[in-house]
């Protein structure tokens, strides 16, 4: 049998039966981030020949952890903030202050195996005006959790963990992996949230294929109000707002592990990199708005049919944007579409890559296929600066950034 995909995302290259370990994670006795000094070394490896640019990515920091996200808090200070799979968020402000800690919840974050633990990060809409921060991480009982931290000033060095409060909690209770955790609020200012499967291989419990679970979507929330008692309310445009015995936080569904997904910042569109099964790495979009989109999964990995029985002739499958078959990728990693002004020719680019081969791939995210731009071995995320400056991390603790197209 072979090893389920998601499980290459973070287990890749570790022989079967052996525990995930690296020095980074060893009792976090590890040095302070350091910030790569001097001349820098660009990561752009000659693949393929193609017309699409080589990527260079730079080294900036080293010791992070086994860091899976990168994110900005949009309030005009600069910082830039990354998610320890373990439980730590850093901040600091590139090329002028050192990494601090942010957040510590390492007390709370169930962090064995290689999927589970500290997942997702954003920052509210007005982060300014409302200094709201949401998490999520899978709990001592395996569910994704999602937790919204409140903080005095939008300026304060540290979030309180004693602030924490539920914002919903997805049950996960079997298998360690297909936990997805990507958060994020959109150009319409919900949130939105991944889901994974469930675990396992094959969708085990048919999760993806009906808005009976939450598992295998995306969901999408209002959290600038409560409802019920809660810290959200159900959008009414929602596809299942209003039928009794579905969820109605469900928004796309048929998605096994949508590990990174992004938005647009230009056109609203989320990008969404879903990691496959035996044969096809995916990459699927969804216009603003366009809830109620149906990818296929587990009747489809890709455009191949996975489960006939999982299939119904009364459906509509939506197909990927783009397709990378195995072993050319085995563990996509959802990234982000450039819209910064560093390289104006670039512009539109959406750009992602693969933690198991390490190979980066760009296309035009007005239409068009992707082709191979370089290599960066282990990432395991992409983000960006408040400006748009495309950042990736790595599973080895190391952070990079776009300094070449």
């Amino acid at each position: 049998m072979s090893l389920p995909r998601m499980s290459r995302v973070l287990l890749a290259l570790v022989p079967l039966g052996l525990a995930f370990t690296l020095p980074q994670a060893v009792g976090y006795a590890v040095p302070a981030p350091a910030f790569a000094p001097g001349p820098q070394v660009s990561v752009a490896a000659p693949i393929v020949a193609r017309a699409a640019p080589v990527l260079g990515f730079t080294k900036r920091g080293t010791g992070f952890g086994q860091v899976v996200l990168i994110t900005n808090s949009g309030d005009g200070t600069g910082r830039l903030f990354t998610v320890d799979r373990v439980g730590r968020v850093l901040s600091w402000i590139p090329g002028q202050s050192r990494a601090t800690l942010y957040l510590d919840l390492r007390s709370k974050v169930r962090s064995v195996g290689g999927e589970q633990g500290l997942l997702g990060l954003t920052f509210y809409p007005n982060f300014k005006l409302a200094p709201l921060v949401y998490v999520s991480y899978t709990g001592a009982d395996g569910s994704l959790k999602v937790s919204r931290f409140r903080l005095p000033s939008y300026t304060a060095a540290s979030i309180n963990p004693a602030t924490e409060a539920r914002v919903m909690s997805i049950p996960h209770p079997t298998y360690a992996n297909h936990n997805a955790g990507m958060l994020l609020f959109g150009k319409d200012n919900d949130l939105y949230v991944s889901t994974g499967d469930g675990g396992g291989a094959g969708d085990p419990f048919a999760h993806s294929q009906t808005a009976k679970s939450l598992s295998g979507k995306i969901l999408r929330v209002d959290a600038t109000h409560g409802c019920g008692g809660g810290l959200y309310c159900i959008p009414a445009d929602n596809p299942f707002a209003h039928s009794p015995g579905y969820y109605g936080e469900v928004w796309e569904y048929g998605l096994r592990n949508p590990w990174r997904f992004s938005s647009d910042p230009l056109t609203g569109t989320l990008w969404i990199g879903d990691v496959g099964q035996d044969a096809y790495e995916e990459i699927d979009t969804a216009a603003l708005g366009a809830g109620n989109i149906n990818f296929g999964w587990s009747c489809r990995e890709a455009n191949s049919v996975y489960l006939s029985s999982r299939c119904s002739g009364a459906a509509h499958y939506t197909a990927p944007v783009e397709v990378v078959p195995h072993p050319s990728a085995e563990a996509i990693i959802g990234g982000v579409v450039y819209r910064g002004t560093r390289f104006p020719s670039f512009a539109g680019q959406y750009v992602f890559g693969d933690y198991v081969t390490g190979r980066l791939w760009t296309m035009p995210s007005a239409g068009g296929a992707a082709s191979v731009a370089g290599s960066l071995p282990s990432v395991t995320s992409f983000g960006t600066t408040q400006t748009g400056e495309i950042w990736a991390t790595t599973l080895t603790g190391q952070l990079y950034e776009l300094t070449s197209t």
